[in-house]
């Protein structure tokens, strides 16, 4: 089944709004000022996900090209991602860098689905393509904090690497 890559990006739009609203509530319930920091920019890196989605999409929908990928099938995907997630009670830099860690998880899943439905149509799929390599990079960098938080005293001016990560292709 085909779908239109503007309806994709839509989809994938979608998942990084509601993550960005995910991490906006919870930076509104913790107390500790480190935290905070950690999830607004989490939300602001959300936010440029979506951004740069954005002008992409207005090059898909004045291309009109087609995809083939079921609609439903990354609606699921999406949906998958969010069901059973427990964020509540948020105590700590190991639970948030979880949820990270769990979403980007969940990115890397749509964007091999993508990739791999549309391998040799490489040029109209290369977004996908760029946004999977990307998020692999986010992964490894929060997985070595991840693993710094575990080893030693968290130390907030390191996370500044993480928000330096762009989208600027």
């Amino acid at each position: 089944m085909y779908t239109q890559k503007s309806e994709i990006i839509k989809q994938i739009q979608s998942y990084h709004k509601q993550l960005s609203d995910l991490y906006l509530d919870l930076a509104n319930k913790v107390e500790k000022t480190e935290l905070k920091l950690l999830l607004n920019d989490l939300y602001q890196h959300e936010k440029c996900r979506y951004n740069y989605l954005e002008k992409h999409l207005k090059i898909a929908e004045k291309i009109n090209s087609w995809l083939d990928v079921p609609y439903a099938c990354l609606s699921e995907q999406i949906s998958e991602c969010f069901e059973g997630l427990k964020t509540e009670p948020v105590i700590g830099i190991h639970d948030i860098i979880k949820i990270e860690i769990h979403f980007d998880n969940c990115l890397i899943k749509l964007y091999n689905l993508l990739a791999a439905e549309n391998a040799l149509n490489e040029s109209l799929t290369n977004i996908f393509y760029y946004m999977l390599k990307k998020t692999k990079q986010e992964e490894e960098l929060l997985s070595r904090l991840f693993q710094n938080a575990q080893n030693t005293i968290y130390d907030l001016p390191k996370l500044k690497t993480f928000s330096q990560l762009n989208y600027t292709n």
